[in-house]
């Protein structure tokens, strides 16, 4: 089961994602580029651009952009005071979201919505998609989404004032900082072990050995209970089996208080954010729910917490840091855009005929099925379908488009082999090379709620002409592959 292996490693590389961050592994990387690197906007900006290129490959690209937040701030703060901080923020945003939402594109489990596409594939049994693995689409994906990443430098080069340079660090700034050396091992070995087992997937599809899993999925479901395990129950001290009941109750009261958390951080971010004043309910919010936590805690353990905010020392990962963190606003984005998603489905939409779609959906349907089936050129056909699809996610967000034209791509009668799945790859790929609007991909999302103060017209200039590149080599890289199969 290819999906529930594409799942797993999806959930894998979050895991890791916040072992690096609790081993401060991303500041030791800032400070490793600001020693060893040009201490210039150029060179920030590149570090900024390719370490979140180079995360995404292997981490869900909305993971890397809350571990690559905090190392952002931390390189505007380098600048101090400077003409144009609204441009200054919106070049590293520009930075984060190109490195992000391309690497995303490189790698299967990349973007969550690669690993959508492809069940939705098996799911239709759409031929050729028993050749899609994480290996697979690792191949093919490096080398095209480097060319992408290239020309987003370029574009973010060429468009950066003269004059914005760092004044809080004087160059050259040597402190014979050193690279985390056991974090990048351990990364390193996990990488390896995801990367040999989907090539195994892909070179010898093992047959079924219990309930349609074969060897490899049971491998990865073995692996994914090691790595929840050691992160949340393990004492990282004294391995008792008090300490290990203690993690596990204290990572059950957090995830139970998510829904008040949500609340919380809700009314925090209208006030921070919009202006609604709604502080008191986020204060009388954390205190209950620190009161109730407080309550059982002290009756099991006879000790009490200070703060939501408190860390467990006793594991690996403290579950409710992971909760606070989450840049919320960007969150609360994701969630307005899927209100909007759900919208676009049900305008028009008459309870009574189940099996009719709304009046709006069916218009993009049928515009989607109008391209697709008046298109028997593929220069024609992949041109159009990646230019209109990235510009219609700047406005209805990935999913959405992607929920909007499968039907189509289902439908249609195919000219040549693997036409439906390499069109339903090349939505799904086109859908992340939106770079305009904030709310485009829960990348944009993520990365606009965490940064403040950021110059908008920059934003849409850059996004448009690096949409445009995007389009323009999407297209070309399907186009070849299409000749190779």
């Amino acid at each position: 089961m290819s999906w529930l292996q594409n799942i797993i490693i999806l959930a894998i590389g979050f895991l890791l994602s916040q072992i690096l961050i609790a081993a401060r592994t991303h500041t030791r990387f800032i400070t490793y580029f600001l020693d060893h690197s040009r201490t210039t906007t150029g060179g920030l900006l590149t570090a900024t651009l390719f370490l979140s290129y180079g995360l995404s490959i292997f981490f869900s690209n909305t993971v890397v952009v809350l571990a690559m937040l905090p190392v952002v701030r931390k390189l505007i703060a380098v600048f101090g005071n400077v003409q144009n901080p609204k441009t200054l923020v919106a070049l590293f945003y520009c930075a984060l979201i190109f490195g992000a939402n391309t690497g995303g594109m490189a790698s299967l489990t990349g973007n969550p919505l690669n690993v959508a596409a492809v069940g939705f594939a098996d799911f239709q049994a759409l031929p050729g998609t028993q050749y899609l693995t994480f290996f697979s689409w690792l191949m093919v994906g490096v080398p095209g989404s480097f060319a992408l990443i290239l020309a987003g430098r370029w574009l973010i080069l060429a468009n950066t004032p003269s004059g914005l340079e760092p004044s809080a660090l004087p160059a050259p700034h040597r402190t014979g900082s050193l690279l985390p050396k056991k974090p990048l091992v351990f990364f390193a070995i996990n990488v390896t072990l995801i990367f040999v087992l989907s090539a195994l997937q892909f070179l010898f599809k093992p047959a079924p050995l219990v309930t349609g899993l074969n060897l490899i999925d049971l491998s990865f479901i073995t692996y994914l209970v090691i790595i929840l395990f050691f992160s949340f129950i393990f004492p990282r001290k004294a391995a008792t089996a008090r300490n290990a009941l203690k993690n596990f109750i204290f990572l059950f009261l957090f995830l139970t208080a998510f829904p008040i958390i949500f609340l919380s951080k809700t009314f925090e971010q209208l006030d921070k954010r919009l202006g609604v004043p709604s502080g008191k309910a986020c204060t009388f919010l954390d205190r209950s729910l620190l009161t109730m936590i407080n309550f059982f805690w002290k009756r099991l353990f006879g000790e009490t917490f200070p703060s939501l905010a408190i860390h467990n020392f006793n594991s690996v990962l403290s579950v409710n840091r992971i909760l606070l963190e989450i840049p919320w606003f960007g969150f609360l984005l994701m969630i307005v855009t899927a209100a909007l998603l759900l919208f676009i489905i049900s305008v028009g939409d008459n309870p009574a005929t189940p099996d009719i779609d709304g009046w709006l959906f069916t218009l993009f349907k049928n515009f989607s099925a109008w391209i697709t089936s008046s298109a028997n050129n593929p220069v024609f056909l992949f041109g159009i379908t990646a230019l209109s699809t990235i510009f219609a996610t700047e406005i209805f967000n990935n999913t959405t488009v992607l929920l909007v034209v499968t039907p189509a791509i289902v439908a249609l009668q195919p000219v040549f082999p693997f036409e439906q799945l390499l069109l339903l790859l090349l939505v799904t790929v086109a859908a992340s090379g939106a770079f305009m609007s904030p709310v485009a991909t829960p990348v944009n999302a993520l990365a606009f709620g965490g940064l403040e103060k950021i110059s908008v017209k920059t934003v849409l200039r850059l996004g448009f002409f690096m949409n445009l590149i995007a389009a323009f080599l999407i297209t070309a890289g399907f186009l070849l592959l299409s000749h190779f199969l």
